[in-house]
């Protein structure tokens, strides 16, 4: 097993296998996404061994792969999302969307001894290249009266930084409508005009299952939190500067997740 040392989990693992934010599903040579939400879980959790990530062993004790990671926490307390240690090393770093000069100077460091994230990318020395999140499936049809509405809390957001907004649902037929999707929901940014998916969230979520519940002619929102993390195939791990559309999956909380909406695309800058 690798222990993940946070709260509020996105599985390291899955992050450094280019998945944390999306799951992808294949189908001769197309590819589709959904991205997905994960909740607080523990503060010493464990995921399902995957041979690190293919890395090798490099014969890390316990003791040492323990500072490696406290040393980590003190140079980049703002830039560090997850970290976790494998049995017998590498221990696993994932930082913040763009923050590829210290994962070069730790890479520097370490070697071996580290495997690096920079938002989803893979960094083994220079930038790499993202992985690619595909394409929102279509939103099902909104059931009669019920009306959802994106509002963001900014018009525009730095390149690698998290961005907040929130879903409003509106009930305007005679009947009350009650749904548990979990909170925050989590945004991605699209292409203008497509369901592409090219930018998500790539850190930890701390979050519950609070059910939503909207009265007749009244309406209730659902925070939201999205991110700038690169996923459509370039280089880097930042967004690069322009604007892009941002959309907000609705699906109730479980292994179905049916019916799923898709809240109406609303303009953001990145600069």
């Amino acid at each position: 097993m690798i222990t993940v040392h946070k709260a509020g989990v996105i599985l390291l693992v899955a992050l450094l296998s280019f998945g944390a934010a999306c799951s992808t599903a294949t189908s001769g040579s197309s590819t589709r996404a959904t991205v997905t939400t994960s909740h607080a879980i523990s503060r010493y959790a464990t995921v399902p061994y995957q041979g690190c990530v293919g890395r090798k062993r490099t014969r890390l004790t316990t003791a040492q792969a323990t500072r490696i990671i406290d040393r980590v926490r003190v140079m980049a307390p703002t830039q560090l999302q997850e970290t976790a240690a494998c049995p017998g090393g590498p221990v696993l770093i994932a930082l913040t969307p763009g923050a590829e000069l210290l994962a070069h100077q730790l890479l520097a460091e370490y070697g071996s001894n580290m495997a690096i994230t920079v938002g989803l990318t893979t960094y083994d020395g220079s930038p790499g290249r993202s992985p690619r999140c595909g394409t929102l499936p279509p939103s099902a049809p909104l059931p009669a009266g019920l009306h959802l509405a994106l509002r963001l809390e900014h018009g525009s957001v730095r390149s690698g930084a998290n961005f907040s907004a929130a879903v409003v649902m509106s009930e305007g037929g005679p009947r009350s409508f009650t749904i548990d999707t979990g909170q925050p929901l989590v945004a991605v940014l699209v292409r203008p005009g497509t369901r592409r998916v090219v930018g998500v969230y790539s850190g930890a979520i701390a979050g519950g299952g609070d059910g939503l519940h909207v009265k007749p002619g009244r309406s209730s929102t659902i925070p939201v939190i999205g991110g700038t993390a690169r996923c459509d195939g370039g280089l880097g791990s930042a967004l690069p500067p322009g604007t892009y559309q941002v959309i907000v999956r609705v699906a109730p909380e479980g292994p179905h997740q049916a019916p799923t909406w898709l809240t109406p695309p609303v303009a953001l800058r990145v600069s």
